[in-house]
């Protein structure tokens, strides 16, 4: 059962594009215990049974970490102070991916104060050097730019912007962390969940794909998969 939930989740991740554009984070303020209201109203038991509150709990906090990892739905932000002759910088934020990052020189009213840094790969070979930091690439939660800053570049900031990881759920009172949109899509996959442990694999399969479903209306609808057109120099 839990190899055909597995492979299941797996298809319908494989088959999503990828994006890197998010939409609203906020939340409708609901807690765990909505969830296992609205569940267990769906499940007909209204009261700890078969399926226990510990259940829902560990359910809603995978549904949680699913959704987050497939819609990238929950964002921070975290300002670097470049230093002089330093090319790694600690990430205080919790988070699973960076999403870009872009760097700003802090002059007033210059044209170029701000310029978005472009991913590296750092096994590939150095770039001629530049005078601004122009590539970032991220190594065992440390973000590194390249070229090294100098005396001139020391000061200036980088912001990056991350994909936060939820906090894990342990009580009833804790608040959903992911967008409101995707508050019936956590009941769906809580529902698969239970169907599965019930060893109902067709009402679990039903409810997992709604649960996806949802999901991919969140990436489509929500999220922007159109890639920006380049804009030339002077434009």
């Amino acid at each position: 059962m839990k190899k055909i939930f597995a492979l299941l989740s797996i298809i319908w991740i494989l088959s999503s594009p990828i994006s890197s554009y998010a939409g609203s984070n906020e939340t409708s303020s609901i807690t765990v215990q909505t969830i296992i209201n609205r569940v267990r109203a769906d499940l007909n038991e209204t009261s700890a049974g078969f399926w226990t509150e510990a259940d829902i709990i560990q359910w809603t906090n995978e549904a949680v970490e699913v959704s987050v990892t497939l819609t990238r739905g929950m964002e921070a932000s975290e300002d670097i102070t470049l230093v002089e002759n330093t090319i790694s910088y600690s990430i205080s934020a919790s988070h699973y991916d960076i999403s870009h990052a872009i760097y700003d020189s802090g002059v007033t009213g210059s044209p170029r104060r701000f310029s978005v840094l472009t991913r590296f790969i750092p096994t590939n070979a150095v770039p001629q050097q530049q005078p601004n930091p122009v590539f970032w690439w991220e190594w065992e939660n440390k973000f590194y730019v390249f070229p090294a800053p100098d005396s001139n570049i020391a000061g200036a900031t980088i912001t990056i912007y991350l994909i936060s990881n939820p906090t894990t759920l342990t009580a009833v009172g804790d608040a959903i962390p992911t967008p409101a949109y995707l508050d019936t899509a956590i009941i769906y996959y809580v529902k698969s969940k239970a169907y599965f442990k019930e060893r109902s694999e067709q009402k679990a399969t039903f409810y997992l794909k709604l649960f996806h479903q949802l999901i991919n209306d969140y990436r489509q609808d929500i999220i922007r998969f159109d890639n920006p057109v380049p804009v030339k120099e002077g434009q």
